[in-house]
């Protein structure tokens, strides 16, 4: 009996064993943070990428870095259709899921030709949103002795600081219309060359980064994605995770100071601001840092604000309380002793009140075109005006109002101001006026003596369905409807003689509305 229960317990543990074995997670089980970089030299010098991926595992990330680079290309290049590296882009957002891209900008273009780099992040992010990664921008350091820019025509140099500073605010005002984050890691090279000068951040053109400023970047990066301060991290040199011994040459006290440079951060409660003239609003700027980092210990870090455009935009320098004043934009700046800075843009608008159109219904034929005359009140409205066509094949109306009739038919035409205000307007394509329309005496029997027939002919119009035949006797005022016809040609019967008549045709549409005008008369005197 003991055996038996003796068995029935080894059972017990058996069977409990097996349901008890902790289950681990695999690989798949793991998420990776994935990141694609697209830049030029900047993103691909000292491989500073994986130095990003290198600080995310330190940190317990699993993460995977891509890097689609090209030296000296601008993004407008990248954002380019046909271009070798946009179709390796595409193929890369289409075929691989992202998390994060990086997209950083060559300074001649944020420099001298920011609307360019408008226009090639529209292209580029539009495809970046529809896979649901979210887009940062890279803000790269300024040359170090400066350069001369080509802005409006006429070369400008501008010294390190105050180009970096226009940079900085550029990047900002770029980052705040798509509604992406900055990096800023142009903006820690400065803090960087203040606060360690023994540290050589430039290569030797002045230019590109040496590791050193490639780290640094890395660290502002990795901040910028995950949230999370580089400070203290053990990304280093004979580290176990650089497993691609691309900082073997970094010594590891100054990575420190590097991660002590990239730890400060500041943020905004909010990037945009619209108002309205007279309209107040704040911003409210946050710096974050480890207690114990000793580089933003030397500091207040007091927050000040400023106006790039006090004309627009007024500010409290302390509070962050900003005032409307007159239409136009501005950048709030908020800074610090430190040297941290971040940019918020306000817009001040005057809605419309009110908008009329001069014109009414408007009659074109094919290929005609016509321009609304507008007026938005008041005068100093910043609202604009968007045009639509119920019909565009039809009636095409561009943004300035003008419409262009592309085929028979009627279109409802919408003008809309910023504000809502809406008015419409309906355009009709007509039928080509009958032409070549000609009265003529012809044989066949009559009535009498005393009458004839006469013969109308026009040029056909293939759009037509039908046509009205219209008359008039000399002496008298009105036309008079006399037929219907659906050829070219119609014969009035028994027309009295020693009488002058007038003929004029209208060629039928479908619609009413779209019939054309009653065309020239055709005389005939009849003997």
């Amino acid at each position: 009996m003991k055996r038996y229960y003796k068995v029935i317990f080894l059972l017990l543990l058996i069977f409990l064993g097996i349901n008890c074995t902790p289950t681990y997670a695999t690989s798949n089980d793991i998420s990776t943070t994935r990141i694609l970089f697209i830049g030029n030299s900047s993103t691909y010098y000292n491989q500073m990428p994986l130095m990003v991926e290198g600080l995310a595992k330190a940190n317990n990330i699993n993460c995977e870095v891509k890097s689609i680079t090209a030296s000296s290309y601008k993004l407008t290049q990248f954002a380019t259709t046909g271009n070798a590296y946009n179709t390796e882009i595409v193929n890369a957002l289409s075929k691989e899921k992202w998390d994060f891209v990086i997209l950083q900008e060559h300074r001649e273009n944020i420099m001298g030709n920011l609307e360019a780099t408008k226009n090639a992040i529209t292209n580029l992010k539009s495809t970046i949103d529809s896979t649901g990664a979210k887009t940062i921008l890279y803000e790269t350091q300024a040359d170090y002795i400066g350069n001369d820019f080509i802005i409006d025509g006429t070369s400008i140099y501008f010294d390190n600081i105050t180009l970096q500073n226009y940079m900085t605010k550029f990047y900002f005002s770029l980052g705040n219309k798509f509604d992406c984050k900055v990096a800023p890691v142009g903006v820690n090279y400065t803090r960087c060359m203040k606060e360690y000068p023994e540290i050589n951040l430039y290569n030797s053109d002045m230019i590109h980064p040496t590791l050193e400023g490639s780290y640094l970047a890395a660290c502002t990066l990795f901040q910028t994605i995950f949230e999370t301060s580089a400070y203290n991290n053990t990304f280093l040199s004979g580290s176990e995770f650089d497993t691609s011994h691309i900082i073997d040459k970094l010594d590891n006290d100054t990575a420190k100071k590097l991660q002590n440079v990239a730890d400060g951060m500041i943020t905004l409660s909010t990037y945009n601001v619209t108002l309205k003239k007279g309209e107040k609003a704040s911003v409210n700027a946050k710096i974050t840092f480890t207690d114990t980092n000793p580089v933003m210990a030397n500091y207040s870090n007091t927050i000040t604000y400023s106006s790039t455009n006090e004309s627009s935009v007024g500010v409290n320098s302390q509070k962050g309380t900003i005032t409307a004043i007159r239409n136009g934009s501005s950048m709030i700046k908020a800074s610090t002793d430190s040297g941290l800075m971040a940019f918020c843009t306000v817009n001040v608008v005057q809605p419309s009140t009110s908008l009329t159109i001069k014109e009414g219904s408007i009659y074109l034929h094919i290929k005609d075109t016509a321009k609304y005359t507008t007026e938005i009140y008041p005068t100093d409205t910043t609202d604009t005006i968007t045009w639509t066509s119920s019909n565009p094949s039809v009636v095409s109306v561009d943004e300035t109002g003008t419409v262009k009739a592309k085929k028979i038919g009627s279109a409802k035409i919408t003008a809309k101001t910023d504000s809502g205000i809406k008015l419409t307007r309906y355009v009709r394509v007509k039928l080509k006026t009958p032409t070549s329309v000609k009265a003529v005496k012809t044989s066949g029997s009559t009535k009498s003596y005393k009458y004839s027939n006469v013969k109308v002919t026009w040029k056909k119009n293939s759009s037509a369905v039908k046509y009205y035949i219209y008359r008039r006797r000399l002496g008298k005022s009105k036309y008079t409807k006399i037929a219907t016809t659906t050829t070219n040609k119609f014969i009035n019967y028994n027309v009295k003689k020693g009488r002058t008549y007038y003929y004029k045709i209208v060629a039928v549409y479908s619609s009413s509305l779209c019939n054309s005008y009653k065309s020239p008369a055709a005389k005939i005197k009849l003997q």
